[in-house]
């Protein structure tokens, strides 16, 4: 406990909501009681020295792991994805495009995770959620090394209240760090995030390389097996 507060001492001097770790739970509690949601997701990221296009998607999601995504924005417009743990010899269905055949892809290959910076299990809000928390974690368990920490304060992301942090971590005394600094902001209503971006050394500077936005969360969509059956006739596959 006294390696958290000195941990946290930075952000618990700062005025307005202090306890940073007590936010990050609530995120990682509220992520783990879902059962299901949708929600629109933003991503631009920089991946293989270079800028990725900005994709938007619309995603379904239900435990324990089924995921159904349908590119809206321009970046592969009408593209659509199907996942389900343990079903399709484990791989995922992708839809490229009206005109393309439909491919089984292993989710962890190489084509699947062109241009992304994380696998298709990193679209369920908990995995997020405890990706960021063990990164505190780790912090916590050393003598050594802390976190310092910015208050980002009240601010409106895409319609949504939310309360926003600027997280820097010490990746140059610990590689297996996530990123060097990680900006965030969590809806005061929900818990759950609403924008996340990373800064990362890349050919010697520090650069943005992740840009996410969780927009129009659905808590309580209904969805039914239908959402995740490739032969739902509003699909494509």
């Amino acid at each position: 406990m006294t390696a958290l507060l000195l941990l946290l001492a930075p952000a618990l001097a700062m005025p307005g909501p202090a306890d940073v770790r007590a936010r990050l739970e609530r995120m990682r509690s509220a992520a783990d009681a879902l059962q299901e949601y949708t929600y629109t997701f933003q991503r631009q990221e920089w991946v293989d020295g270079k800028q990725q296009p900005q994709h938007l998607m619309s995603i379904k999601f239900r435990k324990p792991m089924e995921i159904y995504i349908h590119w809206i924005g321009d970046t592969y417009k009408g593209r659509e994805l199907l996942y389900k743990r343990g079903w399709n010899d484990g791989n995922m269905m992708v839809k490229p495009g009206p005109m393309l055949p439909t491919l089984s892809l292993d989710p962890n290959g190489r084509i699947a995770k062109r241009g992304s910076r994380h696998g298709i299990e990193m679209i369920d809000l908990s995995n997020v959620a405890k990706l960021i928390l063990s990164q505190t974690d780790r912090l916590e368990a050393s003598a050594t090394l802390s976190a310092t920490f910015s208050d980002g304060g009240a601010q409106v992301i895409n319609g949504e209240p939310s309360w926003c942090t600027s997280i820097g971590l010490p990746k140059d005394k610990d590689p297996a760090l996530y990123a060097y600094r990680v900006d965030m902001c969590l809806s005061e209503a929900s818990g759950l995030l609403t924008r996340l971006r990373s800064w990362d050394m890349d050919d010697g500077q520090l650069r943005q390389v992740a840009d996410y936005e969780f927009r129009q969360v659905n808590l309580s969509p209904g969805l039914t097996d239908s959402d995740f059956d490739n032969d739902n006739p509003a699909y494509n596959f």
